[in-house]
């Protein structure tokens, strides 16, 4: 599809006299100095008819026309978009991502991303091994809220993303599912997959099919219908979490793809029933994060408290 665009204004009292590159960014039309460079490059930026330089002064009541191409997929635009920082220093950042908010660009979500917020707010990132995901060890779920690790440098990269691989950092998640486990603890192993019936699932197996999964979990607080689970990650599969609760019969509350909102038409509680059916996320939370600081290799944690969005939630499962 053709995202192209055409913009048309008039130069105001606040954009004459200032060049022509200044007076666009500043009234919006160019967010980044690549997409200066390359819109008056191509020509694409007209006063009054005529195609003018990046040095051209505005004057008052010049007619401005802009041809902004589609957007490179590529390109690492910024977003604007509210960070919760939880830590930051001169080699990493730790920031508590909202449900809602993919983590890296990807189909469908090109320039509102954490990434792209990240970018937004100035913060540098390495490289990293992957195009396009600076800064990035590990990722969550779109809908899954919680601890985030980015790393600044090439060196806090590589050492925190060694950690992850010999599975030495510390990762708790809470989630609310429906039901209780019969064992108040266990241990959740197969075989995990994608879907071969529909790419966007991911399905388990005692196969040795896909990569191997391990998920421990402790169940916290018991309610009529619903509980509070603790859970403990020993790999980091796709969907992992939301694949094994829903393997063992106790499915994430609001988890549309894996059970966790057809389980709410049978329950009695009407209340709790809306609200789980109208929830734009699934109630599944990063609450802690620990490693060795690649820098001081001192071991820290962070912590981050159950979502205010959910807290309606777990008072109507009787879960606080």
């Amino acid at each position: 599809m053709d995202e192209s665009k055409t913009i048309s204004l008039m130069v105001t009292e606040d954009l004459a006299n200032l060049r022509a590159d200044v007076g666009l960014t500043k009234a919006g039309v160019f967010t980044t100095r690549s997409q200066i460079k390359k819109i008056f490059t191509d020509k694409k930026v007209f006063v009054n008819g005529k195609y003018v330089k990046p040095s051209q002064l505005l004057e008052l009541g010049d007619e401005v026309v802009v041809h902004v191409p589609a957007p490179d997929r590529m390109e690492l635009l910024p977003y604007d978009f509210p960070l919760d920082v939880v830590f930051e220093d001169s080699d990493l950042i730790v920031v508590n991502k909202p449900a809602g908010l993919v983590v890296h660009p990807a189909h469908g979500h090109y320039a509102d991303t954490l990434i792209n917020a990240l970018i937004s707010h100035q913060k540098t990132l390495s490289p990293g091994s992957e195009e396009f995901r600076p800064g990035l060890v590990h990722r969550i779920d779109k809908d899954t809220s919680g601890l985030l690790v980015l790393a600044k440098n090439e060196d806090t990269h590589s050492s925190l993303a060694k950690q992850f691989v010999r599975k030495t950092v510390h990762r708790i998640y809470h989630a609310i599912v429906f039901g209780t486990p019969k064992e108040p603890t266990g241990t959740i192993k197969s075989y995990i997959s994608r879907s071969t019936a529909d790419r966007k699932k991911f399905m388990s197996s005692d196969e040795p099919l896909g990569k191997h999964a391990i998920t421990h979990y402790e169940v916290i607080k018991s309610g009529p219908a619903m509980s509070l689970i603790q859970l403990k990650l020993e790999t980091g599969r796709t969907h992992q979490i939301r694949v094994h609760m829903s393997l063992i019969g106790h499915p994430i509350a609001g988890d549309e793809t894996y059970g966790g909102k057809k389980r709410a038409s049978n329950l009695a509680n009407q209340s709790l029933k809306k609200k789980i059916l109208e929830m734009p996320r699934f109630a599944l939370h990063a609450k802690e994060l620990g490693f060795v600081h690649p820098g001081s290799h001192e071991r820290i944690y962070f912590t981050s408290d159950w979502p205010e969005d959910l807290k309606d939630l777990m008072e109507l499962a009787k879960l606080i």
